[in-house]
């Protein structure tokens, strides 16, 4: 694995800040953005906490989706071209069906949804990419994940829905490497779901080749837990791709889900590249 440590001082980890959100005994409401100038909403008390991120590099070959919720890999993708939708389509999302079920061990793996993320408004405003989430949550419950499976599959759903199934999200750099608000996740041994709390979540229809957000749906959102263990990988390059379960349909101590957050690195040089990233979600189908 390439080392992107950069410098001795992120060897081990670092510590940052993440937003826990306070149960208020209310049902908060995560907004997505609508405009290149507007920045994530959620309602409901935020609490930022300062955690221990660790570096999940010297580890990386050992890491599972089934047993952290997470694992990481190389990937040399043939996309020259990460805001070309036509690219996307034809080249990336078949390399990512075939990486997620390889990596997963499972029989299939099927595209459904691509997020440009950018901390550029220009960006955002060309290409309708949207901002980082700086919350740890999870992107979906079970009405949530089964609803997607319907929007994906239609009438083929059932069928579908009878077996095992799960989400896992890819996330990448489409540019150099990340040098902004990287992505932090976190062991799914560690998550209690007592400190997971049901958000709403409200977005404007995206078009195909996005079967996200086409409606309100739930996701969860996590109050702190001393308990939970965060890791990242600094300065990933283009050619890395981190990779995070978000549902599983198991429950027999499979990891259904890890943790996930943008989040202010303390490391952040002067001057750093702006974050484009692009999140990448599909279904994973098991015989």
């Amino acid at each position: 694995m390439t080392d992107g440590t950069g410098d001795a001082s992120m060897a081990d980890g670092i510590t940052a800040s993440l937003n826990y959100l306070v149960d208020t005994s209310e049902t908060p409401v995560f907004r997505q953005t609508t405009a290149a100038t507007d920045i994530v909403s959620v309602s409901g008390a935020r609490q930022p906490r300062t955690v221990a991120i660790r570096n999940a590099r010297p580890m990386a070959e050992g890491l599972s989706l089934d047993v952290e919720g997470f694992a990481f890999a190389e990937q040399v993708t043939q996309v020259t071209d990460f805001n070309d939708d036509a690219q996307l389509a034809s080249v990336y999302t078949p390399e990512i069906e075939k990486l997620v079920a390889a990596v997963a061990g499972a029989s299939e793996a099927v595209v459904f949804d691509h997020t440009r993320r950018s901390t550029l408004a220009s960006h955002r405003e060309k290409y309708g990419s949207r901002d980082p989430v700086p919350a740890p949550h999870s992107d979906y419950d079970d009405s949530s994940a089964r609803q997607r499976m319907r929007d994906k599959f239609g009438d083929g759903a059932d069928e579908r829905l009878r077996g095992r199934f799960a989400i896992v999200n890819v996330w990448r750099s489409m540019s150099g490497p990340i040098e902004q608000w990287p992505l932090t996740v976190c062991d799914a041994r560690t998550i209690d779901d007592d400190f997971l709390i049901s958000t709403q979540r409200e977005a404007p229809i995206r078009p195909e080749p996005s079967f996200e957000y086409a409606r309100p749906s739930a996701t969860r959102h996590a109050a702190y837990d001393a308990n939970h263990r965060w890791y990242y990988f600094p300065r990933m390059a283009q050619n890395e791709v981190l990779l995070f379960k978000n549902y599983d349909t198991l429950t027999d101590g499979t990891a259904q889900f890890s943790l996930h957050s943008a989040f202010e690195d303390p490391n952040t040089p002067s001057g750093a590249a702006p974050r484009q990233t692009i999140e990448t979600r599909a279904f994973v189908f098991y015989d």
